[in-house]
């Protein structure tokens, strides 16, 4: 997937009910309390990566329609964000590699990160949302 790509499938999910059925499989006690979260397996800075929209799993029962992935250990650098998307993302981002990385003891390891979504009023200027990066130390 590309990065282009990325808001055409949340809006043909949200469209289908995919987005929607996800929602039933959120447990509001764990990690992600409860969020939808977006998760790029490999580094998007270098062309075309994997890419999917899911939940923390329940241990229960998953429509055979959708598929189970699993999210390597790691240990991660959160980034709490806020205002409206996509803008307030990107503006994060951009701060992130310009400003955290170069002056922290972390660096990205492994290309992953996650994008935790909270709730789907994401043209709010007040939407909060998390960015997670695999990182390790320098």
């Amino acid at each position: 997937m590309s990065n282009k790509n990325i808001k055409k499938t949340w809006q043909t999910y949200f469209e289908d009910g995919t987005i929607k059925e996800l929602c039933s499989y959120t447990n509001p006690d764990n990690m992600f309390k409860g969020a939808i979260v977006g998760v790029c397996f490999d580094d998007p800075t270098k062309g075309d990566f994997d890419y999917a929209i899911g939940t923390l799993y329940n241990g229960g029962k998953v429509n055979e329609e959708l598929s189970l992935e699993i999210v390597p250990k790691n240990t991660w650098a959160v980034f709490p964000c806020v205002g409206k998307m996509p803008e307030a993302f990107e503006k994060l981002y951009k701060r992130i590699y310009t400003e955290f990385f170069p002056t922290s003891k972390y660096q990205p390891y492994g290309g992953m990160c996650i994008e935790v979504y909270y709730s789907d009023d994401i043209l709010s200027e007040d939407y909060k949302c998390e960015i997670w990066i695999s990182v390790k130390e320098k």
